[in-house]
């Protein structure tokens, strides 16, 4: 509760801070959740919804191929990208990179772990490649800059997004026989951010980028403009390209506007 009251600012920032219970706890499970090996995505991304436009009913559409990708290259959270809006994928003029913001909205159902997870992510190269932003703006000719890339994903049962569509995703990677369980879409997450370290990323922009506080109270920012000014776009748009999985082939992935797409019960 106290760490909770500190990353979510109710505890000062000019405040000395020193952990009160921090010889008190007691020992917690280890995570299970690990990042994806590599076979699994090489099953994963070599699939029909990827390489043929299969689209299953499940998968509610262009984001059964696009929120997979933009967690391995984001590493965000499922409930930060099912929301997210064509509004929200933006471009910095001077440095031309292109981002997306990870913002709290809660009357809309948006919401955010803590308010280090408010930020900014260059979007990765290879997701442009994949045409991207061709999809964004497909999206917006068809429901403005304020419509939501994902509409076929409807709030769930707790108010938030991606509720329902986390047990399609979890049932159609175990039909393609990915049956490890500590394999989840969480999972991309932790894959981001070991490619961040692998590269040399610092610790504060890793942070940064993956909406943790660490161990730096200034690293936490209370928005994704706080974050840009502390960083600047060329820095963290060249962290975000050190992203990468050796021996993970994406170069046949491609999104095409109009394609036809297959549809499925799975």
């Amino acid at each position: 509760m106290l760490n909770w009251a500190r990353e979510n600012g109710a505890i000062p920032d000019d405040v000395t801070w020193a952990d009160p219970v921090s010889k008190m706890r007691l020992t917690e499970e280890t995570p299970r959740r690990q990042p994806w090996e590599l076979d699994e995505l090489r099953l994963l991304f070599g699939s029909s919804v990827f390489t043929n436009d299969l689209r299953p009913d499940g998968g509610r559409g262009e984001a059964a191929f696009w929120l997979p990708l933009l967690a391995l290259f984001s590493g965000a959270r499922l409930s930060e990208l099912a929301p997210i809006t064509v509004d929200d994928i933006k471009l910095d003029v001077p440095s031309g990179v292109r981002f997306m913001t990870v913002i709290e909205d809660t009357s809309v159902g948006r919401s955010v772990k803590t308010k280090a997870s408010v930020r900014a992510v260059p979007v990765h190269s290879e997701l442009l490649r994949m045409g991207f932003m061709d999809f964004v703006e497909h999206t917006r000719a068809k429901w403005s800059s304020l419509g939501r890339l994902f509409p076929a994903i409807e709030r769930g049962p707790k108010g938030t997004y991606g509720e329902v569509w986390s047990k399609w995703f979890g049932r159609y990677k175990r039909s393609l026989g990915i049956d490890n369980e500590n394999s989840v879409f969480h999972s991309f997450r932790h894959g981001f951010k070991d490619a961040l370290r692998a590269a040399q990323v610092s610790e504060d922009i890793n942070d940064a980028l993956t909406g943790h506080a660490g161990g730096n109270r200034v690293a936490r920012g209370y928005g994704w403009k706080d974050m840009v000014r502390r960083f600047g776009f060329p820095a963290l748009h060249a962290a975000v390209e050190k992203v990468a999985y050796p021996g993970l082939d994406l170069s046949r992935l491609q999104w095409l506007t109009g394609a036809k797409k297959t549809k499925s019960r799975s």
